[in-house]
């Protein structure tokens, strides 16, 4: 899996938004972030772009294309960071044209909607960084290792992260490359040229957000049914938020790690002879810690605690 090279101070970072509109000001705090970080932000000309097409996208497709295309071929950046998610991404990845970024490989960051680029990239041999974008989720409050992941990675520092036990988690250890991200995500991928393949060596990740707990049954039925649940070498849950409706689940509507779902999922990974971690802190909450797709990792699930280290 090839991995992007680091940046150092006075690299360029581009903020394109492939998916939902963004609205003037929303990026102030990433801008400013960037600059602390002694890097160069540059927006993508079309940032600000809006087309409602029964959604508010961030332009046309064909704008959101261009944006991300010009990302991709400038040799001067070294970094994509993704706006926001929502909905889009998928309706331009066939479009790119990665010539250039073959031979300038770059990391491209983002979660949610944007694991329609970690899916890809990762099935081409990249590697990427699920962390946050660029704007932050509404009415959350962020945890600062969030963004200093997100540094760590980019500036090449080691990241391991340590994690308290929960009570569905299957102990065990396990080595393989990071793939997955949002379920829904995934699930939606799943025959086309940005799916999972090879599952028997890879370790999944899987969080969402705003789902019914009887759609996460049948997004891991069909996960199930085409053999990567039973052919990973290992699974990280994260965060699941605002499950079903808020009237169904008043009381963990707005529990980053919501119970009922987790239960829904653990009827899909109890009987799995794998290390599974539950509980981990990343996906739509302000403890979202930068993950390192592509790469290969150690994880570890014990009595006592949950490791989870890169080793490349």
């Amino acid at each position: 899996m090839i991995q992007p090279d680091f940046l150092k101070e006075g690299d360029k970072i581009a903020i394109v938004a492939p998916a939902k509109r963004m609205l003037q000001g929303e990026l102030d705090e990433a801008i400013a972030l960037i600059k602390s970080w002694k890097l160069v932000p540059v927006l993508g000309k079309n940032i600000y772009a809006e087309y409602d097409f029964g959604y508010k996208y961030a332009g046309t497709d064909e704008v959101r294309t261009e944006d991300f295309q010009w990302a991709l071929d400038d040799i001067e950046i070294k970094a994509i960071w993704c706006a926001r998610g929502g909905y889009g991404s998928v309706k331009i990845i066939d479009e790119l044209d990665l010539t250039h970024f073959k031979k300038h490989p770059k990391w491209i960051i983002g979660y949610s909607d944007i694991t329609v680029f970690h899916n890809h990239f990762n099935r081409l041999g990249y590697q990427t960084l699920h962390a946050v974008t660029a704007k932050k989720l509404a009415n959350t409050d962020y945890l600062p290792i969030s963004y200093q992941s997100v540094y760590d990675v980019l500036f090449g520092k080691e990241i391991q992260y340590d994690n308290s036990i929960h009570a569905y988690n299957n102990l065990g250890e396990a080595k393989g490359e990071l793939i997955g991200g949002n379920l829904s995500i995934v699930y939606s991928l799943l025959g086309s040229e940005s799916a999972i393949t090879n599952p028997s060596d890879k370790i999944l990740f899987l969080e969402d957000w705003f789902e019914n707990w009887y759609a996460v049954d049948r997004m891991l039925m069909n996960l199930k049914r085409n053999g990567i649940l039973n052919q990973v070498k290992g699974i990280i849950l994260g965060s699941f938020t605002h499950m079903d409706t808020e009237e169904e689940n008043a009381e963990n509507y707005n529990s980053a790690y919501d119970p009922k779902t987790y239960e829904v999922i653990h009827y899909f990974t109890k009987n799995l002879k794998i290390p599974v971690a539950y509980g981990f802190p990343a996906g739509h909450t302000g403890h979202n810690v930068a993950l390192k797709m592509g790469a290969k990792v150690h994880l570890n699930v014990t009595s006592k605690n949950v490791n989870l280290y890169f080793i490349d």
